[in-house]
């Protein structure tokens, strides 16, 4: 089977919310250092801005590198989208992904079908879930895997949501891959599901802006359209049904977009059945 073309993802130093991130803040007790640094993850990965895709993955890799545990997992992103949008946090992390997709089977696999976070390790339970990739992620030294579902947080994942809502498909997955069987919590707290969700919030925060663009965008088509029925009406005599019928089977027989055919109508470029007679009043 051919190997899964894994995008490589670097983090752009034009980036200010993505370069000049600090060294591994110093270990043990939580530090003032360390707690700066996770209140600035947080504000980064959730930020409404706009965003590269691929730069809020590697964002949020780097962050689960430098606050995720000791000793520092690997660790792959992937968003939900077509296609996907990977960032892994090196070439083992990257490795293991692809072997994802060579194999089927997998954490980033079932994390995006749905299956909740947990904690896996690869010596009995992933076993019999993942044979294959349990047995090459052993190879490369990896004892337990992590994974956090990136929750769609109008759907379940919020306390304001309504009782009883399910959870919707999640917006992505975020895996760790730990070389140890019991991984410490780094500076005594465990940011690792915070990171997640501040990830999660800046995607949904995205899809609802994108679905408000795109109604936007279907109530201006749908006003240019209505207002070039209005002006076909008019001008042959007949009803605005009649006159939006003729405009769809126009623009499906001559491979024309309905809006642009319609906005020709309203400017006055419109193809010949459409034009305004020589010499005519309206």
């Amino acid at each position: 089977m051919e190997a899964f073309p894994l995008p490589r993802v670097a983090m752009d130093a034009a980036d200010p919310t993505a370069a000049h991130l600090p060294h591994r803040p110093p270990t043990g007790r939580p530090t003032p250092e360390r707690e700066r640094l996770l209140t600035r993850a947080l504000l980064d990965l959730a930020s409404p801005e706009d965003r590269e895709p691929a730069a809020h993955a590697a964002s949020l890799v780097e962050y689960i590198r430098l606050l995720g545990g000791e000793p520092a997992p690997d660790a792959v992103a992937v968003l939900a989208g077509r296609p996907p949008v990977t960032a892994g946090s090196g070439p083992r992390a990257e490795l293991l992904r692809e072997l994802e997709e060579q194999l089927g089977e997998g954490p980033v696999r079932d994390t995006l079908a749905g299956a909740p976070a947990e904690e896996v390790p690869l010596e009995d339970a992933a076993a019999a879930r993942w044979p294959r990739f349990a047995a090459r992620a052993r190879e490369l030294g990896v004892l337990l895997v992590t994974t956090v579902p990136l929750a769609d947080v109008a759907y379940g994942g919020s306390p304001d949501a309504a009782e009883g809502a399910q959870p919707g498909p999640p917006l992505g997955a975020l895996v760790l891959y730990h070389d140890v069987a019991t991984p410490q919590p780094a500076g005594g707290s465990a940011p690792v599901p915070a990171l997640a969700g501040a990830a999660a919030l800046h995607l949904r925060h995205r899809r609802t802006r994108d679905h408000a663009r795109q109604l936007e965008q279907a109530l201006r088509s749908r006003i240019v359209i209505e207002q070039a029925k209005g002006v076909l009406a008019e001008r042959f005599g007949c009803p605005t049904d009649g006159a939006f019928a003729e405009l769809r089977r126009y623009a499906r027989a001559h491979q024309r977009n309905l809006h642009d055919l319609a906005r020709s109508v309203v400017d006055g470029t419109a193809p010949p059945p459409f034009r305004k007679p020589a010499g005519g009043s309206s």
